[in-house]
């Protein structure tokens, strides 16, 4: 966590301006197509987790979304249709999914 005081002049993406990128954008509509939240409890970070992650490696491997999204926790265990929907954003062929 970084407290917001300390990135001074810096721009901060949160969940609902998401959106306004075309990763987050990305991210927003595969996660709806796919139904990923049962609960939303985790989905905010889940999805910035996900986006930041495709800003920085567009066409990630399984490994690579493990490795990302490691520090999000979802209790309703919707790790599966997380990884597809990351692949999905991706434009990676999601139908090859393995239980996390």
């Amino acid at each position: 966590m970084t407290p917001v005081g300390s990135i001074g002049a810096k721009a901060v993406t949160t969940v609902e301006g998401l959106g306004e990128t075309p990763v987050g954008k990305a991210v927003q509509a595969a996660w709806m197509h796919l139904d990923v939240p049962q609960c939303g409890y985790c989905q905010a970070g889940q999805m910035m987790a996900a986006s930041g992650l495709l800003r920085s490696t567009p066409k990630p491997s399984d490994a690579e979304i493990d490795d990302a999204m490691r520090g999000n926790f979802c209790r309703c265990a919707t790790y599966t249709r997380i990884r597809a929907a990351i692949k999905t954003a991706a434009g990676i062929d999601a139908s090859d999914n393995r239980e996390v």
